[in-house]
């Protein structure tokens, strides 16, 4: 064991590095986060969608929980999906390549693959969601997000993309015949495909989940104006915010705020992560913020959390870590809701919970 042990917190997705003793007391101040392990990412996104003929609630179930996806897939690269941890909801991996389901609203899903000892990380997230049109059509959209950085150069871009754009399209097919009652062929014949072997950075990793949830007494539609931007969360948190790379509402986009990147969204929610550091352990945090409808004139915002709690010392690090994202995250639920009620926020309401 490590004489120190190191305990991450997150302030609104930003990393505060400190060190602590055995017995938790810090010792320590608050260092310098490392560089950027790839200093200048370019995030590219390929989406793909397709208009299924059933109801929003009849496609998600037929094609949106996390290991449907072996039947969509139709592939004989792989064998049939299995969780290695969870059922299926936030913090949850499947047996496909490990991904881990980072966010997760009423109708969406975005997962992850965790960063491997040695390798560049080209922070790779995939979010499938469905939308209704009418009472009995729904779009089904299939979005990847990766930083292409690292490829060799522009053709070898163009190359990915394309491939992509491919096999998304073909994936969304597949499931429109399922969701209508279809049956996919059987799968063709082939080989599986072999094992990476390469071990993850975190080599144990273990994920918890952190939901939160307040009623606010206004419509979506003004909930989401008021507050549904990427950098609203200046206002209702309490650091300001400012977009460093790409543009509001799009895939990609990089905030002040921790460096996040926006890896997932839908009409009313988005979903954020940060990227890797060169030095020490990565956390995969992970916040979605989305809003529901709960009737005309009132709505109900989620915040939910996902981290690998693993690199926490013991038991009792853990418990203390959520009981700081609780405080934290539930206080900015509560200025939100106040905001979205026309309220304005006090001096008190933009101090940040002292445990932090």
């Amino acid at each position: 064991m490590f004489s120190m042990t190191f305990r991450y917190i997150f302030l609104l997705g930003t990393l505060l590095l400190s060190t602590t003793g055995a017995e938790g007391q810090k010792s320590g101040a608050t260092r310098e986060q490392a560089p950027l392990q790839i200093p200048n990412p370019h995030y590219v996104v390929v989406n793909e969608s397709i208009v299924v003929n059933a109801p929003v609630d009849k496609v998600w179930a037929r094609v949106g929980g996390f290991c449907n996806i072996t039947e969509w897939m139709n592939s004989p690269e792989w064998e049939d999906c299995k969780y290695l941890q969870g059922n299926g909801g936030p913090g949850s991996v499947r047996s496909i390549v490990n991904e881990v389901l980072v966010g997760q609203t009423q109708y969406s899903y975005t997962y992850a693959q965790a960063p491997r000892k040695d390798a560049l990380y080209p922070l790779p997230h995939g979010t499938l969601a469905a939308e209704a049109l009418t009472a009995t059509t729904t779009r089904l959209s299939y979005t990847m997000v990766r930083d292409d950085s690292m490829l060799a150069d522009d053709a070898a871009r163009q190359k990915d993309i394309e491939a992509r754009h491919a096999r998304c399209a073909e994936w969304l097919k597949n499931m429109k015949v399922l969701a209508e009652g279809g049956k996919l062929p059987p799968k063709p014949a082939g080989s599986l495909r072999p094992p990476i072997t390469t071990p993850f950075l975190n080599t144990n990793p273990h994920y918890s989940s952190l939901p939160m949830s307040i009623v606010v007494d206004a419509s979506i539609k003004q909930v989401w104006a008021r507050i549904g931007k990427y950098c609203d969360i200046g206002e209702w948190a309490f650091q300001s915010c400012e977009l460093l790379s790409g543009k509001e509402g799009e895939l990609g986009a990089v905030r002040t705020i921790g460096h996040s990147v926006i890896v997932g969204q839908t009409r009313y929610s988005y979903t954020y992560t940060q990227p890797l550091r060169v030095s020490g352990l990565y956390p995969m945090y992970h916040g979605t913020l989305e809003a529901r409808p709960l009737g005309a004139d009132r709505t109900t915002l989620y915040y939910t959390l996902v981290w690998d709690d693993s690199i926490q010392s013991d038991d009792a690090a853990r418990k203390r870590l959520v009981g700081t994202y609780r405080a934290l995250f539930e206080k900015m639920l509560r200025n939100m809701k106040k905001l979205c009620e026309g309220g304005s926020l006090t001096p008190e309401d933009k101090r940040a919970p002292v445990n932090y």
